[in-house]
């Protein structure tokens, strides 16, 4: 294996000094670029706090800055690897041309479309398709949860159909005549508006384009389909009123009743009690402005509502789950029983009570179009329309929303004859206050609770919750972490961004505002903290806390008082034109797909927003740096001066600029203390420690013997600059390259203040004796190197480990670690025999660092 790996290291390319500068030069450009969109994306996620005023000027300027930084990111890149990432280019291309229609168009560059197909509808299409169509957009595309097939027609095609047919000053005078103050009789009024609407004509060119879409629907099918038309107004769920049931929605719809049913949908914008509901004096235009969602009819079996909150008493510890067979028609109406459960929203696998209604008829979709009433069998009157597994998944579902929508929700639900479920709409849930708690009397409360960590990290993401904590691992299944539970983990890796639509917030030991994971969980708006440095220690599995991560504070148990004053809070600034055009930005932005690099799928072409261009950018170029310094074989025709020092390494070095003092040798370096790169201190300073270079001579048995004389023919042909070994620094940088006897050492590390920065790989590989205790030496290095927090792989003898975004204190005490562990671990594979070796020499490594290896846990 070590010969095959010195032969490839001969094939590459080497450089000369003025190159490797260069190249050092770029790879810290990239890092100056990652570092400043993280930051820019983390401030643009923070102005969706509310507690910020910005206008669209700002947020022009923000996003051409980070359109500007990830071209230089790109080029850089191409730059430093010949040009291996050139498809990046026409990415981030599309992207800026995307980014600049939605920053240079007044409201929405879509909605002048009369048809918006699911796929198309997010929340910032809320002024084309209405509130209801705009969240189940954003249910299917962002929280991929399914929906019911179809499309809306906008609430441009609803200005069409207006104007095409001369209504708004028709409906104006039968405005006028059935006013309030004429007291004219409401069902004149209706009918009046009824036989209007129905006279009118759907213009052709918006009939041709609902007929296109319901032959799309059509496609899907292998039978013939039924329609719920609903409606779907632009204000209809505003914090002013709710028109929730006011607006018709009609079911059953064959494909070619659509036209007849859109204009009666259309003709419920101005019914009597609309007007008087609205206190409208006179008709706007502009007020309401209607669209209408097209959607399959789901055949349920069962349907129903969830109130993620108790509407009435504003219980913070349960949901209400209410559900009856078949069609929901009479249970949205309040005219049916229903079953009912109450579920925890600490546990939602936990029912806190449930009540079976005696049920005598359900609704249903007959073959002719009809909804009718029909009666249950006897056996099934009492039986439950649940499951306990659905109850479940109800409840899971539902917290999910809840959490992401910032907001109480009313959520109508149905599941089909096939027992998946569909949500049929989402919207918020005007909730009855239970008390009104001032944040004084607040203040007061808290102060008599328990904190078990105050200010311990920083904020990535703001919230308030409380739940169950669960401590997770990188490699843990994500479907294996329980919604709604609380994420307590080491690392602030994306690679768990799996777990960020179940967690209802997530701690972490170690991890930066702007990093990776932090955009992911403010994309999901899941509260987080980072670098908290032991929440792991403190924060046990089973354990009942309230997050503050408004104010940083974390709570023992379920601090009820702090969860209703949040829930009572309103999100006055949700719905500003200026916070949908900065949610459509975030969009093409920060979503982060590219979460693993070492999957198959972590390629250019994958990169769909800015964020996964600037995550692959940034792995790539760490790649090109290690791949350009793992071996000395580069840089023959570069100067090297040797290092004295107390230990017979025979180390020499490369200086890229801010390595060295000015007063060091221009031939030698005579003295560590003429060293000023950072990380290669540190390194040296572990190496050069008493006792750590052994001296006293190895014992080799006849297999070893054998085994060197076959690796000594391979390795003595590689030309390792004179046999010396090799260091390449900067003041921040280190990359070091050992050959001590027959193995093969590198460490390539970055150290600076900034967090996201930093970061050590390690590589070593091969060794004097036969491949078993080859292997026991690196299964030992890998204990060895878990215990300082690295990530690490073993392959026979070949040992890789990485540890990155530590703050610099600790990745310098952690080099520190690995310069005594390198002289430590020098022909160790000598003294390996079996698995009680390992345990040995691991307990005598820590030994000696007890002290330092505690400091980092």
């Amino acid at each position: 294996m070590l010969g095959t790996f010195f032969k490839f290291l001969n094939k590459k390319k080497s450089v000369n000094f003025t190159e490797l500068k260069s190249v050092f030069s770029r790879f810290q450009q990239i890092l100056a670029g990652n570092n400043t969109v993280l930051e820019l994306i983390a401030q643009l996620e923070d102005k969706l706090s509310g507690e910020y005023i910005f206008d669209i000027n700002y947020l022009k300027k923000i996003v051409y800055q980070i359109s500007g930084e990830i071209y230089r990111v790109i080029y850089n890149l191409n730059r430093i690897s010949t040009n291996k990432y050139q498809e990046l280019q026409k990415l981030h291309s599309d992207l800026h041309i995307q980014l600049e229609k939605i920053i240079n168009s007044p409201t929405n560059y879509l909605n002048d479309k009369y048809i918006l197909t699911n796929k198309e509808i997010n929340s910032y299409n809320v002024e084309s398709v209405g509130s209801k169509m705009a969240n189940l957009g954003e249910l299917k595309n962002q929280l991929k949860l399914s929906i019911p097939d179809g499309f809306a027609v906008t609430t441009s095609a609803y200005y069409r159909f207006m104007e095409y047919n001369d209504l708004w000053t028709k409906i104006n005078d039968i405005f006028r005549a059935s006013s309030i103050e004429n007291k004219i009789n409401a069902n004149q009024h209706d009918r009046e508006i009824e036989t209007l609407f129905r006279q009118a004509v759907v213009p052709e060119d918006l009939q041709k384009s609902i007929t296109k879409h319901l032959n799309t629907i059509d496609k899907r099918n292998r039978k013939r389909f039924k329609l719920a038309i609903r409606s779907s107004a632009y204000g209809e769920d505003d914090d002013t009123f709710s028109f929730a049931g006011q607006f018709d929605s009609l079911l059953n719809c064959l494909p070619e009743d659509v036209f007849s049913a859109y204009s009666k949908v259309l003709a419920s914008r101005f019914k009597y009690n609309i007007l008087v509901y609205s206190k409208e004096q006179t008709l706007d235009k502009n007020r309401l402005p209607m669209a209408v969602g097209i959607q399959q009819l789901i055949s349920a079996n069962t349907s129903g509502v969830v109130y993620t909150y108790d509407p009435l008493h504003l219980n913070t510890d349960y949901m209400i789950i209410s559900a009856t067979f078949g069609l929901g028609i009479n249970l949205v109406s309040g005219k049916s029983n229903a079953d009912y459960f109450k579920v925890s929203r600490l546990e939602p696998d936990r029912i806190n009570e449930r009540r079976i209604a005696e049920k005598s008829t359900k609704y249903i979709s007959d073959r002719s179009g009809k909804i009718i009433c029909v009666p249950i069998a006897e056996k099934v009157k009492k039986v439950s329309c649940l499951t306990n597994e659905q109850v479940f998944e109800l409840a899971e579902v539902s917290l999910y929303l809840d959490r992401y929508f910032k907001r109480p929700l009313d959520i109508e639900w149905c599941y089909n004859e096939n027992n998946q479920l569909y949500i049929l709409q989402c919207r918020p849930l005007k909730i009855t206050p239970k008390k009104v708690l001032t944040s004084d009397i607040l203040k007061e409360i808290l102060s008599q609770k328990k904190a078990i960590m105050s200010n311990q990290g920083q904020i990535a993401q703001r919230g308030i919750t409380a739940g169950i904590v669960r401590q997770v691992q990188e490699e843990d299944d994500p479907l294996s972490f329980p919604v709604g539970a609380i994420a307590v983990t080491k690392y602030a890796t994306p690679r768990l961004s799996g777990i960020i639509r179940r967690a209802r917030a997530i701690i972490t030991d170690i991890g930066s505002t702007t990093s990776h994971m932090a955009t992911v969980a403010r994309e999901f708006g899941v509260p987080l903290i980072v670098n908290s440095e032991n929440a792991t220690q403190i924060l046990n599995d089973g354990m009942e806390i309230t997050v503050d991560a408004e104010e940083n504070i974390i709570y023992e148990g379920i601090v009820h008082e702090l969860l209703e004053y949040e829930a009572e809070s309103e999100d006055v600034f949700r719905d500003l034109k200026e916070y949908q055009i900065l949610r459509q930005l975030l969009r093409k932005i920060s979503p982060l797909t590219l979460t693993d690099p070492k999957s198959p799928h972590f390629i250019a072409s994958n990169c769909k927003t800015c964020h996964d261009i600037l995550r692959f950018s940034h792995e790539k170029a760490m790649q090109e740096l290690i791949e350009l310094n793992t071996s000395s074989n580069h840089f023959k025709g570069i100067k090297a001066m040797p290092i004295q020092l107390s230990i017979p390494l025979g180390l020499s070095i490369i200086n890229l600029g801010g390595g060295l003092s000015d007063d060091s040798m221009r031939h030698a370096v005579e003295s560590i203390d003429q060293i000023r790169s950072i990380p290669m201190r540190a390194i040296l300073k572990g190496l050069t420690s008493p006792g750590v270079w052994a001296t006293q001579p190895v014992q080799f048995g006849f297999g070893d013997l054998i085994y060197s004389m076959t690796r000594y023919s391979v390795t003595d042909r590689v030309d390792n600059n004179s046999g010396q070994n090799l260091a390449v620094v900067s003041e921040n940088y280190m990359n070091l390259n050992l050959r001590l006897g027959y193995h093969f050492n590198v460490i390539d590390t970055y150290v600076s203040d900034n967090i996201n920065d930093n970061y050590i790989y390690f590589r070593f590989v091969g060794g004097v004796t036969e491949s078993e205790r080859r292997h026991l030496r690196a299964i030992l290095l890998k204990e060895i190197l878990e215990r300082l927090n690295f990530k690490v792989v073993v392959k026979g003898d070949l040992v890789t480990a990485r540890i990155k975004k530590w703050e610099s204190e600790k990745i310098l005490d952690i080099l520190e670690h690995i310069g005594k562990l390198i002289g430590f671990s020098r022909q160790l594979d000598t003294k390996m025999h079996n698995n009680a070796s390992v345990t040995k020499y691991f307990n005598q490594f820590f030994d000696e660092n007890t002290k330092q290896v505690h400091s980092l846990k």
